[in-house]
């Protein structure tokens, strides 16, 4: 069923569990993403980013998720990352979306707020949910995680972007980065606490892909509703390939579409679980 992220993240921030978001770029990636969700009794977020519509066009993938929410029976939410811009959010929902991020992270507090409260405005005419970030989640491609404090979310700001801009969800940074670490990082849970303690809305993970699973713990138990996770399905996806190309010489085209399938299925599923989301859907 197609609902809104606001309903999905309300009940994982309610319950003390979070909702796994995956980015699927594919067909494949789509259907075994439903289908880990729907043997799991488990919510789900697919989304795409708008750094990732070269690969995966939004015209063509919105649709396709949308089709998939409708025809599932569990909740599934569907969403736009890291819109860069408010025209990219305004197209998103005229393709169907329920929920959309706009990135203003890397512009000045300010900035930031004013950029925020249009695409909120919006988006709540439509009945669309509105995720924001503030902090700077880094990129593993150019930033080597150090534990900088001055990239982190602070505290103070985050009571004024929540209250001035009227988002549903906020998008933190602890010490977490995009892509695939080179390291297992060391979140700043202290930090997280304090933003949650503040902020009386459900809270965003992003850049999931490489933290170790007690720290993806101790973000579910105190305050993340929502974790993005993108490279490890890519990861996942590209590891089973590889192994399975080893044994079997004869798979053929059909037999590889699959296998990418059953590896998306299988990285959703373990962070469905992960996540504590599994059987959280109301029979």
């Amino acid at each position: 069923m197609l609902v809104s992220l606001r309903e999905i993240v309300a009940d994982a921030y309610q319950n003390g569990y979070a909702v796994g978001a995956f980015n699927c770029l594919s067909l494949e990636n789509v259907e075994g993403a439903i289908m880990a969700a729907e043997e799991l009794n488990s919510p789900i977020i697919l989304q795409l980013a708008e750094v990732q519509f070269p690969c995966a066009p939004l015209e063509k993938m919105i649709p396709m998720f949308v089709d998939a929410a409708r025809s599932s029976f569990v909740p599934v939410a569907v969403h736009l990352d890291h819109g860069l811009s408010f025209n990219t959010c305004a197209q998103a929902i005229r393709l169907g979306v329920t929920s959309v991020m706009i990135d203003g992270s890397t512009l000045p507090l300010e900035e930031n707020i004013r950029v925020t409260c249009e695409v909120v405005q919006m988006a709540k005419a439509f009945g669309v949910a509105v995720e924001s970030e503030l902090g700077k989640v880094g990129d593993t491609d150019t930033v080597e995680w150090d534990n900088n404090v001055n990239t982190f979310t602070d505290v103070d700001e985050s009571i004024r972007f929540v209250q001035e801009t009227g988002i549903d969800a906020l998008a933190i940074s602890i010490g977490n980065l995009h892509g695939k670490y080179t390291a297992t990082p060391n979140l700043n849970i202290q930090r997280l606490k304090e933003i949650k303690d503040r902020n009386p809305i459900p809270l965003v993970l992003h850049g999931g892909s490489g933290t170790s699973e007690a720290d993806f713990k101790d973000c579910v138990h105190n305050g993340i509703s929502k974790v993005n996770v993108a490279t490890a399905i890519q990861l996942r996806i590209m590891d089973e390939l590889r192994e399975c190309m080893k044994n079997e010489t004869d798979l053929g085209y059909i037999g590889l579409k699959e296998k990418i399938k059953c590896a998306s299925k299988n990285a959703v599923a373990d962070h469905i679980k992960l996540f504590e989301s599994n059987n959280k859907v109301k029979q």
